[in-house]
């Protein structure tokens, strides 16, 4: 089992499952939300996760669609702005950020997504599988 918070310590969940590896997205709009070179993610299915407290303090925001579904959101903390857990109903997941976990160990970065919009400033120096859009859905090499 694993537990996670946000900066505050407010917002509490637990991972009773084991988590997917972590992808880093490069997407502009990643990169805007997280102010860094990429936004990490990990995820699990939605049997595998509970709030344990604060949920009412989470909010999302949904991005106006550029292209084709799905559009992108992201979950914070309202009272620290830290990332929060993002369910995914309609797959039956959750995006877990995994800077918000209590102990990281053991998680690996498997891929990197979007990186044809990768920062300029930002080399990619790992062998790690690169795609430049969205990855197939259940590839984690």
């Amino acid at each position: 089992m694993r537990t996670g918070s946000c900066l505050c310590g407010q917002v509490r969940f637990e991972i009773t499952r084991e988590l997917t590896p972590i992808q880093a997205c490069h997407a502009k709009r990643c990169r805007k939300a997280t102010g860094g070179a990429f936004a990490p993610e990990a995820g699990v299915g939605l049997a595998g996760f509970r709030w344990i407290s604060g949920e009412e303090l989470v909010v999302q925001y949904e991005a106006p669609l550029l292209e084709a579904p799905p559009a992108y959101r992201r979950a914070f903390c309202r009272v620290c702005g830290s990332a929060a857990p993002l369910v995914y109903p309609e797959i039956g997941g959750v995006g877990i950020p995994p800077g918000a976990l209590d102990d990281e160990t053991g998680l690996e970065l498997s891929r990197h997504a979007f990186v044809d919009q990768k920062a300029a400033w930002f080399p990619i120096e790992d062998e790690l599988p690169q795609f430049p859009m969205r990855p197939p859905r259940g590839v984690h090499e």
